[in-house]
Protein backbone atom coordinates (compact mmCIF):
# COMPACT_ATOMS: atom_id res chain seq x y z
CA UNK A 1 0.00 0.00 0.00
CA UNK A 2 1.67 3.14 -0.93
CA UNK A 3 1.60 6.51 0.99
CA UNK A 4 -0.73 8.35 -1.14
CA UNK A 5 -3.35 5.59 -1.17
CA UNK A 6 -3.11 5.62 2.65
CA UNK A 7 -3.77 9.05 3.21
CA UNK A 8 -6.85 8.89 0.90
CA UNK A 9 -8.05 5.59 2.71
CA UNK A 10 -7.49 7.54 5.85
CA UNK A 11 -9.55 10.65 4.63
CA UNK A 12 -12.08 8.78 2.82
CA UNK A 13 -12.24 7.02 6.64
CA UNK A 14 -12.12 9.82 8.85
CA UNK A 15 -14.53 12.17 6.92
CA UNK A 16 -17.22 9.43 6.54
CA UNK A 17 -17.08 8.06 9.86
CA UNK A 18 -19.38 10.17 11.83
CA UNK A 19 -21.43 10.98 8.78
CA UNK A 20 -24.11 9.17 8.20
CA UNK A 21 -21.84 7.29 5.19
CA UNK A 22 -20.31 4.32 6.51
CA UNK A 23 -17.00 4.65 7.07
CA UNK A 24 -16.28 0.79 7.03
CA UNK A 25 -18.73 0.59 3.85
CA UNK A 26 -16.78 3.55 2.44
CA UNK A 27 -13.00 1.92 3.61
CA UNK A 28 -14.09 -1.30 1.53
CA UNK A 29 -15.06 -0.16 -1.80
CA UNK A 30 -12.38 2.63 -2.24
CA UNK A 31 -9.76 -0.51 -1.19
CA UNK A 32 -11.20 -3.01 -3.62
CA UNK A 33 -11.54 0.57 -6.37
CA UNK A 34 -7.33 1.06 -5.52
CA UNK A 35 -6.77 -2.93 -5.94
CA UNK A 36 -6.14 -3.57 -2.24
CA UNK A 37 -6.41 -7.16 -0.54
CA UNK A 38 -8.74 -6.91 2.41
CA UNK A 39 -7.94 -10.23 3.51
CA UNK A 40 -4.50 -9.69 4.62
CA UNK A 41 -2.43 -8.60 7.83
CA UNK A 42 -1.71 -5.61 6.33
CA UNK A 43 -5.29 -4.48 5.31
CA UNK A 44 -6.34 -5.88 8.88
CA UNK A 45 -3.45 -3.69 10.86
CA UNK A 46 -4.35 -0.53 8.53
CA UNK A 47 -8.30 -0.62 9.29
CA UNK A 48 -7.36 -1.22 13.24
CA UNK A 49 -5.29 2.10 12.62
CA UNK A 50 -8.19 4.14 11.25
CA UNK A 51 -10.81 2.88 13.96
CA UNK A 52 -8.56 3.65 16.69
CA UNK A 53 -7.37 6.98 14.97
CA UNK A 54 -10.86 7.62 14.50
CA UNK A 55 -11.76 7.32 17.59
CA UNK A 56 -9.23 9.54 18.92
CA UNK A 57 -10.47 12.20 17.24
CA UNK A 58 -13.98 11.51 18.49
CA UNK A 59 -12.44 11.45 22.01
CA UNK A 60 -10.72 14.81 21.80
CA UNK A 61 -13.74 16.34 20.47
CA UNK A 62 -16.02 15.36 22.76
CA UNK A 63 -13.39 15.39 25.78
CA UNK A 64 -15.43 17.70 27.88
CA UNK A 65 -18.62 15.36 28.25
CA UNK A 66 -16.17 12.39 28.70
CA UNK A 67 -14.37 14.08 31.22
CA UNK A 68 -17.40 14.89 33.00
CA UNK A 69 -18.53 10.94 32.56
CA UNK A 70 -15.43 10.34 34.14
CA UNK A 71 -15.67 13.15 37.32
CA UNK A 72 -19.23 12.15 38.37
CA UNK A 73 -17.68 7.76 38.55
CA UNK A 74 -14.94 8.80 40.29
CA UNK A 75 -17.78 10.66 42.73
CA UNK A 76 -19.55 7.55 42.64
CA UNK A 77 -16.48 6.18 43.67
CA UNK A 78 -15.72 8.49 46.53
CA UNK A 79 -12.45 9.40 45.22
CA UNK A 80 -13.50 13.29 44.33
CA UNK A 81 -15.71 15.10 46.22
CA UNK A 82 -18.62 16.80 44.89
CA UNK A 83 -17.45 20.39 44.19
CA UNK A 84 -17.72 22.43 41.19
CA UNK A 85 -20.87 22.36 38.70
CA UNK A 86 -23.42 20.12 39.64
CA UNK A 87 -25.38 20.57 36.37
CA UNK A 88 -22.09 19.42 34.61
CA UNK A 89 -21.81 16.21 37.07
CA UNK A 90 -25.72 15.39 36.64
CA UNK A 91 -25.53 15.97 32.94
CA UNK A 92 -21.81 13.35 33.05
CA UNK A 93 -23.78 11.04 34.74
CA UNK A 94 -27.11 11.01 32.39
CA UNK A 95 -24.65 10.60 29.43
CA UNK A 96 -22.69 7.66 31.18
CA UNK A 97 -25.34 5.92 31.44
CA UNK A 98 -26.67 6.88 27.88
CA UNK A 99 -23.79 5.73 26.45
CA UNK A 100 -23.12 2.59 28.47
CA UNK A 101 -26.80 1.47 27.48
CA UNK A 102 -26.52 2.08 23.65
CA UNK A 103 -22.79 0.12 23.96
CA UNK A 104 -24.11 -3.05 25.74
CA UNK A 105 -25.80 -4.10 22.52
CA UNK A 106 -22.65 -4.22 20.84
CA UNK A 107 -21.29 -7.49 23.15
CA UNK A 108 -22.96 -10.30 21.58
CA UNK A 109 -22.67 -8.45 18.24
CA UNK A 110 -18.71 -9.30 18.72
CA UNK A 111 -20.15 -13.37 17.61
CA UNK A 112 -21.55 -11.69 14.41
CA UNK A 113 -17.20 -11.06 13.20
CA UNK A 114 -17.12 -14.05 12.11
CA UNK A 115 -20.38 -13.57 9.45
CA UNK A 116 -18.63 -10.41 9.12
CA UNK A 117 -15.44 -12.07 7.79
CA UNK A 118 -17.26 -14.92 5.67
CA UNK A 119 -19.73 -11.46 3.99
CA UNK A 120 -16.26 -9.27 2.34
CA UNK A 121 -14.34 -12.28 1.31
CA UNK A 122 -17.50 -13.65 0.09
CA UNK A 123 -17.88 -13.59 -4.25
CA UNK A 124 -20.95 -11.23 -3.70
CA UNK A 125 -19.04 -8.95 -1.11
CA UNK A 126 -19.63 -5.88 -3.21
CA UNK A 127 -23.24 -6.64 -4.62
CA UNK A 128 -24.47 -6.89 -0.41
CA UNK A 129 -22.16 -3.82 0.20
CA UNK A 130 -23.76 -2.34 -2.30
CA UNK A 131 -27.51 -3.78 -0.74
CA UNK A 132 -26.68 -1.88 2.44
CA UNK A 133 -25.77 1.08 1.18
CA UNK A 134 -29.15 1.53 -0.32
CA UNK A 135 -30.61 0.46 2.80
CA UNK A 136 -28.95 2.86 5.01
CA UNK A 137 -29.54 6.23 2.49
CA UNK A 138 -33.43 4.83 2.02
CA UNK A 139 -33.95 4.88 5.65
CA UNK A 140 -31.96 8.15 6.68
CA UNK A 141 -33.75 9.97 3.74
CA UNK A 142 -37.66 9.09 5.31
CA UNK A 143 -36.77 9.45 8.84
CA UNK A 144 -34.94 12.22 9.20
CA UNK A 145 -37.15 14.46 6.47
CA UNK A 146 -39.98 14.87 8.58
CA UNK A 147 -38.53 14.90 11.73
CA UNK A 148 -39.88 17.68 14.37
CA UNK A 149 -36.64 17.65 16.43
CA UNK A 150 -38.34 19.28 19.74
CA UNK A 151 -35.98 17.80 22.11
CA UNK A 152 -32.56 18.66 23.55
CA UNK A 153 -29.33 16.47 24.75
CA UNK A 154 -30.86 16.67 28.37
CA UNK A 155 -34.18 15.41 27.12
CA UNK A 156 -32.89 12.23 25.85
CA UNK A 157 -34.22 9.35 27.16
CA UNK A 158 -32.56 5.95 28.04
CA UNK A 159 -35.28 4.58 25.61
CA UNK A 160 -33.75 6.07 23.05
CA UNK A 161 -30.42 5.25 23.40
CA UNK A 162 -31.26 1.60 24.09
CA UNK A 163 -33.28 1.79 20.65
CA UNK A 164 -29.70 3.53 18.90
CA UNK A 165 -27.44 0.95 20.49
CA UNK A 166 -29.71 -2.08 19.22
CA UNK A 167 -30.20 -0.68 15.75
CA UNK A 168 -26.20 -0.16 15.76
CA UNK A 169 -25.39 -3.10 16.08
CA UNK A 170 -25.94 -3.75 12.12
CA UNK A 171 -23.37 -1.47 11.34
CA UNK A 172 -20.53 -4.63 12.27
CA UNK A 173 -21.94 -4.72 8.43
CA UNK A 174 -19.25 -2.62 5.94
CA UNK A 175 -22.13 -0.10 3.73
CA UNK A 176 -25.01 -0.27 7.04
CA UNK A 177 -23.61 3.23 8.69
CA UNK A 178 -23.64 3.46 12.20
CA UNK A 179 -23.77 7.21 12.69
CA UNK A 180 -26.87 7.04 9.75
CA UNK A 181 -29.32 4.40 11.95
CA UNK A 182 -28.53 6.51 15.04
CA UNK A 183 -29.35 9.55 13.86
CA UNK A 184 -32.02 8.05 12.05
CA UNK A 185 -33.64 6.48 14.89
CA UNK A 186 -33.25 9.59 17.67
CA UNK A 187 -34.20 12.35 14.83
CA UNK A 188 -37.26 10.16 14.54
CA UNK A 189 -37.52 10.16 18.26
CA UNK A 190 -37.80 14.33 17.94
CA UNK A 191 -34.18 14.80 19.26
CA UNK A 192 -32.55 18.10 17.63
CA UNK A 193 -29.84 17.18 14.97
CA UNK A 194 -27.09 18.35 16.80
CA UNK A 195 -28.31 16.36 20.03
CA UNK A 196 -28.44 13.32 17.82
CA UNK A 197 -25.13 14.24 16.50
CA UNK A 198 -23.73 14.46 20.00
CA UNK A 199 -25.10 11.13 21.38
CA UNK A 200 -24.29 9.31 18.57
CA UNK A 201 -20.55 10.86 18.31
CA UNK A 202 -20.26 9.39 22.10
CA UNK A 203 -21.81 5.82 20.92
CA UNK A 204 -19.13 6.30 18.32
CA UNK A 205 -16.12 5.85 20.62
CA UNK A 206 -16.57 2.20 22.16
CA UNK A 207 -17.56 1.08 18.95
CA UNK A 208 -14.27 2.50 17.24
CA UNK A 209 -11.95 1.06 20.05
CA UNK A 210 -13.99 -2.54 19.73
CA UNK A 211 -13.75 -2.14 16.05
CA UNK A 212 -10.35 -1.70 16.66
CA UNK A 213 -8.88 -4.51 18.56
CA UNK A 214 -10.99 -6.54 16.50
CA UNK A 215 -9.30 -5.68 13.73
CA UNK A 216 -5.63 -5.98 15.82
CA UNK A 217 -6.80 -9.78 16.81
CA UNK A 218 -7.63 -10.21 12.94
CA UNK A 219 -4.26 -8.87 11.59
CA UNK A 220 -2.66 -11.68 13.86
CA UNK A 221 -4.14 -14.23 12.52
CA UNK A 222 -4.20 -13.12 8.46
CA UNK A 223 -1.42 -13.72 6.48
CA UNK A 224 1.15 -10.99 4.91
CA UNK A 225 3.20 -8.89 6.65
CA UNK A 226 1.82 -6.13 8.35
CA UNK A 227 2.47 -2.06 7.14
CA UNK A 228 5.56 -0.43 8.61
CA UNK A 229 4.72 1.55 12.11
CA UNK A 230 5.08 4.89 10.35
CA UNK A 231 2.40 3.74 7.90
CA UNK A 232 0.16 3.13 10.72
CA UNK A 233 0.82 6.01 12.25
CA UNK A 234 0.06 8.18 9.31
CA UNK A 235 -3.25 6.42 8.89
CA UNK A 236 -3.99 7.29 12.58
CA UNK A 237 -2.79 10.96 12.30
CA UNK A 238 -4.68 11.58 9.15
CA UNK A 239 -8.00 9.70 10.16
CA UNK A 240 -8.15 11.48 13.79
CA UNK A 241 -7.82 15.01 12.66
CA UNK A 242 -10.46 14.28 9.74
CA UNK A 243 -12.48 13.04 12.65
CA UNK A 244 -11.97 16.21 14.77
CA UNK A 245 -12.98 18.90 11.74
CA UNK A 246 -15.52 16.79 10.68
CA UNK A 247 -17.99 16.33 13.85
CA UNK A 248 -17.42 19.94 14.28
CA UNK A 249 -18.21 21.15 11.12
CA UNK A 250 -21.29 18.52 10.71
CA UNK A 251 -22.61 19.14 14.27
CA UNK A 252 -22.85 23.13 13.37
CA UNK A 253 -24.50 22.41 10.30
CA UNK A 254 -26.85 20.27 11.90
CA UNK A 255 -28.02 23.07 14.12
CA UNK A 256 -29.89 24.36 10.45
CA UNK A 257 -29.89 21.27 8.00
CA UNK A 258 -31.50 17.82 7.81
CA UNK A 259 -29.11 14.93 7.11
CA UNK A 260 -31.22 14.12 4.62
CA UNK A 261 -28.69 14.67 1.66
CA UNK A 262 -26.33 12.20 2.44
CA UNK A 263 -28.74 9.79 0.97
CA UNK A 264 -27.57 10.55 -2.03
CA UNK A 265 -24.23 9.95 -1.11
CA UNK A 266 -24.92 6.58 0.30
CA UNK A 267 -26.97 5.91 -3.06
CA UNK A 268 -23.91 7.13 -5.42
CA UNK A 269 -21.77 4.33 -3.36
CA UNK A 270 -24.31 2.23 -3.84
CA UNK A 271 -24.14 2.48 -7.54
CA UNK A 272 -20.38 2.23 -7.36
CA UNK A 273 -19.70 -0.52 -5.68
CA UNK A 274 -22.45 -2.42 -7.78
CA UNK A 275 -20.89 -1.20 -10.77
CA UNK A 276 -17.34 -2.80 -9.24
CA UNK A 277 -19.07 -6.15 -8.84
CA UNK A 278 -20.30 -6.18 -12.29
CA UNK A 279 -16.96 -5.74 -13.75
CA UNK A 280 -15.33 -7.67 -11.70
CA UNK A 281 -17.73 -10.61 -12.11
Amino acid sequence: MSVIAACLLALIVGITEFLPLSGSGQLFVFSKFFGICVTDALFHSFRAALYFGSAFGALLYYRTQVLDIFRDRLIFLGLVRPVGKPRGMDFGKRLGMLVLIATLPLVPALLLNNLRKTLETGPYALAVVSFLFGISGTILYFTTRGASECRGIHETELSDAALAGLFQVGAIFPGFSRTGIVLSILMCRDLEGPAAMELSGLMGIPALIAAGLVERNSASRAEGVPPETALLGLAFAVSALAVFFTIRTVTEWLSSHRPTCFSYWCWGTALLSLTLFLISA
